[in-house]
């Protein structure tokens, strides 16, 4: 004869385990996605646009808050909101998709075997729309106060807000040579950071790091061309300038500097492989 304690018991287990409903649980039953390729997509768009969204929002306030308040002129708020809006968008959409926002650090994790060509593409695509989006948020977010501040509205100065353009002394091989410069430190840190076999470091520590690093490459390249080391960062908000009024001067300008921002990071990434890997991993 069964115990009518026994049975009071384990009813009451049975209730506790069953998963308590609210608005979250409903979000992961209906539309919680199985398919990795679309996690990853996701999670690489998604992070991307807050990554770039913070780091052009700082760039408009730059420029818009020095247009009223002379003597304001830093890298500082942009080299911040870059690199902290980086580490946020690591802490936010990292754990799905490890968290690259940039073409050049996903080419890095293609070469040392971590993603395949499949995913690499998804990245990418992911990471060049989520950037468009951004370039978008910002345009609608600062729209009056580029009119109001008394900005030319469809200028290269206010274009600076969404891509980076080179200061007039720069020549085309000094342009390219900084953005691979720029890029090839950052790889490696990147590389160094996430490498299990080198700093084994909880996610956290990883986001802050990065950011970090980011930071360290604004202040320290941020003069030249305006350190983007990242085609998507760039080019995304880019074309969306172009489609929103600037129109084809936001790649003519700079004699065409558009294309070093996407080439050169590439170029800086595969070269920060090859040295990484020859000169650190190879050796563990």
């Amino acid at each position: 004869m069964n115990n009518p304690d026994s049975i009071r018991f384990h009813s009451k287990i049975e209730k506790e385990r069953k998963p308590k409903r609210n608005f979250q649980s409903f979000l992961k039953k209906y539309f919680r996605c199985k398919n990795v390729y679309f996690q990853v997509f996701i999670a690489e768009l998604f992070g991307t646009f807050i990554f770039v969204t913070f780091g052009c929002s700082s760039i408009a306030q730059y420029k818009l808050f020095n247009r009223v308040h002379q003597g304001w002129e830093t890298f500082l708020t942009i080299s911040t909101g870059m690199g902290f809006g980086l580490m946020i968008a690591i802490l936010v959409a990292g754990k799905v998709s490890g968290g690259h926002y940039n073409p050049a650090v996903s080419f890095a994790m293609l070469l040392t075997g971590q993603l395949n060509a499949i995913k690499f593409l998804i990245y990418v695509t992911a990471q060049f729309l989520g950037a468009f989006l951004a370039g978008a948020m910002v345009f609608v977010l600062y729209y009056d106060s580029m009119i109001q501040f008394g900005l030319k509205m469809y200028s290269i100065e206010t274009a600076g807000i969404f891509g980076t353009y080179p200061v007039k002394e720069l020549s085309v091989w000094g342009a390219f040579f900084d953005q691979f410069l720029g890029t090839l430190f950052f790889v490696i840190g990147v590389l160094a950071v996430t490498d299990k076999n080198n700093v084994d470091m909880p996610h956290g520590a990883v986001a802050l790091i990065i950011g970090l690093l980011l930071f360290l490459v604004g202040i320290s390249f941020g003069y030249n061309t305006g350190f983007a080391v990242n085609p998507a960062r760039d080019f995304g908000p880019r074309v969306f300038s172009a489609l929103a009024g600037w129109g084809s001067q936001v790649f003519s300008s700079g004699n065409y500097f558009f294309w070093i921002p996407i080439v050169a990071p590439m170029i800086g990434s595969f070269g920060a492989t090859i040295l990484y890997s020859i000169l650190i991993s190879n050796h563990f």
